[in-house]
């Protein structure tokens, strides 16, 4: 592996590592700064698309889409690091941690563990294994979809990073 190679993939790692813990940040921390200022609420939905109707059918919309949208990176990532690996062990890998968060989420009673849950983080994960494949695809150079991903996901990490500064020092 040539040295531009072994460059682009460790940026990769770092970036999907900035990713993860965003990830976790979002889920369980529910973009809290201090653990107090987390809920507690331990329940489980085993009903898929089932809400109860004390929330307005407009939130439902807003957390499936908001789900589908924070897992698309998921694959898109993974797909970057992981380009040989199969489609199957792909999609196990981003059901396999979206069930550990939605656990960790029950056990520590930090939100509701919910089925529909699983189904959009799956469905965002697969979207962004198709978004990474339709790049490479377009692009037919692997390292020039991984210069194009990286970039932009180097900018939101900046972006994201600024925001986060911003947040902190007006608490």
């Amino acid at each position: 592996m040539n040295k531009k190679k072994k460059h682009l993939k460790r940026i990769s790692c770092v970036l999907f590592i900035l990713y993860l813990i965003l990830l976790v940040w979002i889920i369980l921390f529910k973009l809290q700064f201090r653990i107090s200022d987390i809920g507690y609420i331990r329940s489980i939905n085993l009903t898929p698309f089932h809400y109860s109707t004390s929330v307005g059918e407009q939130f439902h919309f807003e957390e499936v889409r908001d789900n589908i949208l924070i897992f698309i990176p998921f694959g898109v990532l993974l797909s970057m690091l992981s380009s040989r690996m199969k489609l199957q062990n792909k999609v196990l890998i981003i059901f396999g941690s979206s069930f550990i968060l939605e656990m960790i989420q029950y056990i520590l009673a930090i939100g509701s563990t919910d089925i529909t849950d699983l189904i959009t983080n799956m469905f965002g994960g697969i979207i962004g294994i198709g978004l990474y494949a339709l790049l490479l695809k377009i692009l037919k150079d692997k390292q020039k979809t991984d210069i194009v991903i990286s970039t932009l996901a180097g900018i939101f990490a900046v972006l994201f990073l600024a925001l986060m500064t911003v947040l902190l020092l007006s608490n």
